[in-house]
């Protein structure tokens, strides 16, 4: 890849030439792809409008970040910024770059949302929205082009299979009792994580280069670079593991109706993200969240506890306040 860096740094530089205002409205329109505007719109989704669709937006939303962590982890490619301090980093970012996270969420999660609601306006509109996404990281310096074509072809091949094997899979949850469903979740949580830390292992002797450290520190001084972090990975399969397991558990208790009177929905997501809230940023201040087995132990808790809350405990407060109905 380092062959085709310095052509791709020309190509960056020269979007970048078309001027400083452009920056503004790229990074909100990067907002779009973040994880973070996911793990608002997810919930939202699942509380307020559909909870089918939200789940399974949820449920895609962290499939993808736990696989673009692992292919990161193998390609160990720099930032456009790291590479050349002559590109204008109008954003920092710790990880590897490649494959860009933001082009491949958007085009599995957003695809998703094209593929279910099946209509060629949201299509199209879709469409653009994950070019523009995936233009802006190159814009804001952050990503490769090449980092945001992978990103696109990786979420594509992640939204055919999941289409694929949605039906099948949803009927093999179906048989299986709470219990033991729990107990896969969990397993194939710890694989994840067991799998990125066999890869970060593997890695022990790889250096990150000087030269990245150095430019990358021009943008952020105060920054670092961390590429071989589990914590990313960590925090994806635990929200996987607590929301799957919460919402096969609260729909075999009868579920909830996700519609009703606009202001019910509007309690019901400021409960909800008051709860997410207390454990994502509550718990956040009170565990110890060092890179060690007792600060990654604790991170799984915390964000398998958050996981578990958006999928069964907010609903079951919902219906304890009366702002909810249950599930026929």
């Amino acid at each position: 890849m380092g062959t085709i860096w310095p052509m791709e740094i020309s190509i960056t530089q020269l979007l970048q030439s078309s001027g400083e205002w452009l920056a503004f409205p790229l990074r909100l329109i990067t907002f779009l792809g973040n994880e973070q505007f996911y793990m608002l719109v997810m919930p939202a989704l699942y509380w307020c409008f559909d909870a089918v669709l939200g789940l399974r937006v949820g449920i895609m939303l962290l499939t993808s970040g736990i696989l673009n962590s692992t292919a990161k982890l193998l390609f160990k490619s720099p930032r456009p910024y790291w590479f050349d301090p002559k590109v204008v980093a109008h954003s920092s970012e710790s990880s590897f770059g490649m494959p860009s996270g933001h082009a491949m969420n958007s085009m599995s999660v957003w695809g998703l949302l094209a593929a279910s609601l099946r209509k060629k306006s949201v299509t199209i509109v879709i469409a653009i929205l994950i070019f523009l996404i995936g233009l802006s990281r190159i814009f804001l310096g952050v990503h490769f082009i090449s980092d945001v074509l992978v990103g696109w072809a990786l979420g594509a091949i992640l939204l055919f299979v999941f289409l694929r094997l949605e039906k099948p899979v949803s009927q093999w949850v179906e048989k299986q009792p709470i219990g033991r469903f729990a107990l896969c979740m969990f397993l194939v949580s710890l694989a994840v994580i067991a799998v990125n830390l066999l890869i970060v292992h593997l890695n022990a002797a790889w250096q990150i280069p000087s030269a990245w450290i150095a430019n990358a520190a021009i943008t952020d001084p105060e920054g670092k670079i961390d590429p071989l972090s589990l914590e990313g990975t960590i925090t994806n399969a635990a929200v996987l593991f607590g929301l799957t397991t919460g919402a096969v558990w609260f729909s075999r208790k009868g579920g909830f109706h996700a519609g009703g009177l606009w202001w019910k929905r509007l309690v019901r997501f400021l409960v909800g993200v008051s709860g997410v809230l207390l454990l994502w940023a509550g718990l956040g201040k009170l565990l110890p969240d060092t890179p060690n087995l007792l600060g990654y132990t604790l991170r799984y808790i915390r964000y398998a506890l958050t996981g578990i809350w958006i999928s069964a405990g907010a609903p079951w407060v919902f219906l304890k306040l009366n702002i909810a109905n249950k599930g026929k």
